[in-house]
Protein backbone atom coordinates (compact mmCIF):
# COMPACT_ATOMS: atom_id res chain seq x y z
CA UNK A 1 0.00 0.00 0.00
CA UNK A 2 2.99 2.03 0.89
CA UNK A 3 4.40 1.68 -2.47
CA UNK A 4 1.47 2.67 -4.37
CA UNK A 5 1.17 6.17 -2.49
CA UNK A 6 4.64 6.70 -3.36
CA UNK A 7 4.08 5.99 -6.66
CA UNK A 8 1.18 8.42 -6.96
CA UNK A 9 3.56 11.27 -4.89
CA UNK A 10 5.47 10.91 -7.72
CA UNK A 11 3.51 10.78 -10.41
CA UNK A 12 1.59 14.15 -8.85
CA UNK A 13 5.16 15.59 -8.59
CA UNK A 14 6.17 14.85 -12.16
CA UNK A 15 3.31 16.22 -13.82
CA UNK A 16 3.69 19.00 -11.60
CA UNK A 17 6.71 19.48 -13.02
CA UNK A 18 6.04 19.41 -16.70
CA UNK A 19 3.25 21.91 -16.32
CA UNK A 20 5.39 24.29 -14.43
CA UNK A 21 8.82 24.44 -16.01
CA UNK A 22 7.13 26.05 -19.29
CA UNK A 23 4.89 29.07 -16.77
CA UNK A 24 8.40 29.68 -15.37
CA UNK A 25 10.49 29.76 -18.04
CA UNK A 26 7.63 32.28 -19.52
CA UNK A 27 7.84 34.55 -16.52
CA UNK A 28 11.78 34.65 -16.92
CA UNK A 29 11.98 35.09 -20.22
CA UNK A 30 9.57 38.53 -19.06
CA UNK A 31 12.05 39.51 -16.68
CA UNK A 32 15.28 39.23 -18.90
CA UNK A 33 16.84 42.69 -19.45
CA UNK A 34 15.46 44.25 -22.62
CA UNK A 35 19.17 46.42 -23.87
CA UNK A 36 18.42 47.45 -27.19
CA UNK A 37 19.23 50.71 -29.16
CA UNK A 38 16.70 51.76 -31.62
CA UNK A 39 16.92 54.07 -34.58
CA UNK A 40 14.29 56.38 -35.60
CA UNK A 41 12.31 55.16 -38.54
CA UNK A 42 8.91 57.02 -39.13
CA UNK A 43 6.89 60.21 -37.70
CA UNK A 44 3.48 59.76 -38.31
CA UNK A 45 3.87 57.22 -40.61
CA UNK A 46 6.39 59.78 -42.34
CA UNK A 47 9.93 58.28 -43.48
CA UNK A 48 12.66 59.80 -41.53
CA UNK A 49 13.67 62.83 -42.25
CA UNK A 50 10.52 64.27 -41.53
CA UNK A 51 8.86 67.96 -39.72
CA UNK A 52 7.48 67.64 -36.32
CA UNK A 53 4.13 68.39 -36.64
CA UNK A 54 3.19 71.70 -35.29
CA UNK A 55 6.36 72.57 -34.01
CA UNK A 56 7.78 75.62 -32.35
CA UNK A 57 10.55 76.58 -33.95
CA UNK A 58 9.99 74.49 -36.53
CA UNK A 59 11.69 70.95 -36.57
CA UNK A 60 12.75 68.83 -38.89
CA UNK A 61 14.43 65.50 -37.28
CA UNK A 62 16.66 63.99 -39.55
CA UNK A 63 17.48 61.11 -37.02
CA UNK A 64 17.23 59.50 -34.21
CA UNK A 65 17.98 57.29 -31.36
CA UNK A 66 16.05 55.20 -28.44
CA UNK A 67 18.05 53.00 -26.34
CA UNK A 68 16.67 50.52 -23.37
CA UNK A 69 19.37 49.45 -20.86
CA UNK A 70 18.78 46.31 -18.47
CA UNK A 71 19.23 48.61 -15.70
CA UNK A 72 15.83 49.91 -16.27
CA UNK A 73 17.03 53.45 -17.82
CA UNK A 74 16.13 54.78 -21.29
CA UNK A 75 16.90 57.81 -23.80
CA UNK A 76 15.81 59.41 -26.43
CA UNK A 77 17.82 61.57 -29.11
CA UNK A 78 16.58 63.42 -32.15
CA UNK A 79 19.03 65.48 -34.23
CA UNK A 80 18.01 67.30 -37.11
CA UNK A 81 16.94 71.07 -38.17
CA UNK A 82 15.45 73.96 -35.81
CA UNK A 83 14.64 76.95 -38.37
CA UNK A 84 17.32 75.53 -40.51
CA UNK A 85 20.26 75.36 -37.87
CA UNK A 86 21.31 72.02 -37.26
CA UNK A 87 22.17 70.08 -34.16
CA UNK A 88 20.07 68.14 -31.36
CA UNK A 89 16.57 68.69 -31.71
CA UNK A 90 14.92 67.30 -28.14
CA UNK A 91 15.54 64.67 -26.12
CA UNK A 92 14.82 62.58 -22.80
CA UNK A 93 15.89 60.46 -20.38
CA UNK A 94 14.44 58.27 -17.41
CA UNK A 95 13.09 54.71 -16.00
CA UNK A 96 11.45 52.09 -18.06
CA UNK A 97 9.40 49.38 -17.43
CA UNK A 98 7.53 46.84 -19.14
CA UNK A 99 4.48 44.90 -19.18
CA UNK A 100 3.76 42.14 -21.53
CA UNK A 101 4.78 44.18 -25.12
CA UNK A 102 3.69 47.55 -23.54
CA UNK A 103 7.06 50.02 -22.28
CA UNK A 104 6.05 52.55 -19.58
CA UNK A 105 8.70 55.28 -20.07
CA UNK A 106 9.15 57.69 -16.80
CA UNK A 107 10.84 61.02 -17.47
CA UNK A 108 13.96 61.89 -15.12
CA UNK A 109 12.34 65.74 -16.64
CA UNK A 110 9.02 66.14 -14.94
CA UNK A 111 7.19 65.11 -17.94
CA UNK A 112 3.99 62.91 -17.84
CA UNK A 113 4.80 59.25 -18.68
CA UNK A 114 4.05 57.87 -22.11
CA UNK A 115 4.15 54.27 -23.34
CA UNK A 116 5.51 52.02 -26.54
CA UNK A 117 4.59 49.15 -28.11
CA UNK A 118 7.33 46.12 -28.82
CA UNK A 119 7.15 44.44 -31.62
CA UNK A 120 9.19 42.11 -33.76
CA UNK A 121 12.13 44.34 -34.43
CA UNK A 122 11.01 47.34 -33.43
CA UNK A 123 9.02 49.84 -30.81
CA UNK A 124 6.49 52.24 -31.41
CA UNK A 125 6.57 55.07 -29.31
CA UNK A 126 4.01 57.74 -28.32
CA UNK A 127 6.53 60.14 -27.73
CA UNK A 128 5.52 63.48 -25.56
CA UNK A 129 5.03 66.32 -28.25
CA UNK A 130 6.81 68.61 -26.38
CA UNK A 131 9.92 66.72 -25.88
CA UNK A 132 10.22 67.58 -29.83
CA UNK A 133 8.65 71.20 -29.22
CA UNK A 134 5.05 70.22 -30.92
CA UNK A 135 2.00 71.27 -29.34
CA UNK A 136 0.77 67.89 -30.31
CA UNK A 137 0.44 65.86 -27.21
CA UNK A 138 2.34 63.30 -28.32
CA UNK A 139 3.94 62.29 -31.98
CA UNK A 140 3.67 58.47 -33.23
CA UNK A 141 7.15 57.62 -33.98
CA UNK A 142 8.02 53.63 -35.03
CA UNK A 143 11.91 53.16 -34.43
CA UNK A 144 14.16 49.72 -35.63
CA UNK A 145 16.25 47.56 -33.53
CA UNK A 146 19.64 48.30 -34.99
CA UNK A 147 20.94 44.88 -35.34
Amino acid sequence: MSSRITSRLLSSIVATAILVAPLASCTSDLLKPVTHTWALQMIKGVAVPAAVPNSSPAIVITAGTATTSGDGNYSFTFTGTSDGVEGEVGSDQGHWSITSSTFLFRSANGLPDYIGALNTGSIRVSLLGQIVHSTDQTIDMVFSEIQ
